[in-house]
């Protein structure tokens, strides 16, 4: 009797369902709000982000906060991996744009509002661990700079959503520190 249940079993569960009540086979990730609120970690970065956007809550570094006047790095990170990782340009050429757009056409690219510049977003990989980052070359008084967000995947959050609420916030907080004046894609 058990091995006929067993048999029953495994022959219906290889049976195709009916497409029209399955389940869908992919998550609906929640479309959440990023707070635009002090403090900052890594420039950009609202620290209240850094559980909503990931789903990571555990303890966590952050690299320094020093400002260098042309461009600069900086990573959230754990014993682990990196969790976001920041990096602007003051004055970036476009060819650095050109080569992420390229590389993000096969990468799952979405490209960012015209509002926030010539850009996009695009998932990669970091010693085997996934990524999705946003970069965006932008206008900003008479310079063209760069600002690239990437964060760690979480596939519970709308993550291209989430980052161009960070791109918007990364842009004003970069105006504010270099006092200059946003102004959407570079000229040409």
């Amino acid at each position: 009797m058990l091995c006929a249940t067993a048999a029953a079993t495994l022959i219906t569960g290889c049976t195709p369902d009916n497409p029209a009540t399955s389940p869908s086979p992919h998550l609906n990730p929640a479309r959440g709000s990023v707070a635009d609120r002090a403090p900052y970690l890594c420039y950009f970065i609202p620290q209240s982000a850094v559980a909503d956007v990931t789903g990571y809550n555990g303890p966590y570094d952050t690299g320094d906060e020093k400002r260098d006047p042309d461009g600069y790095s900086c990573v959230i990170s754990n014993d682990e991996q990196s969790i976001f990782i920041t990096r602007y340009d003051v004055s970036a050429p476009s060819r650095v744009i050109e080569n992420f757009l390229e590389f993000g056409k096969e990468s799952n690219l979405v490209k960012l509002p015209e509002k926030l510049g010539k850009g996009g977003i695009s998932d990669f990989d970091i010693r085997l661990y996934p990524y999705r980052r946003a970069s965006a070359w932008f206008r900003c008084g008479s310079n063209n700079s760069l600002i690239a967000i990437t964060v760690k995947r979480n596939p519970a959050r709308d993550q291209d959503h989430d980052l161009i609420q960070l791109m918007e916030i990364a842009q004003r907080r970069f105006a504010e520190m270099f006092k200059c004046e946003p102004g959407g894609p570079p000229q040409g």
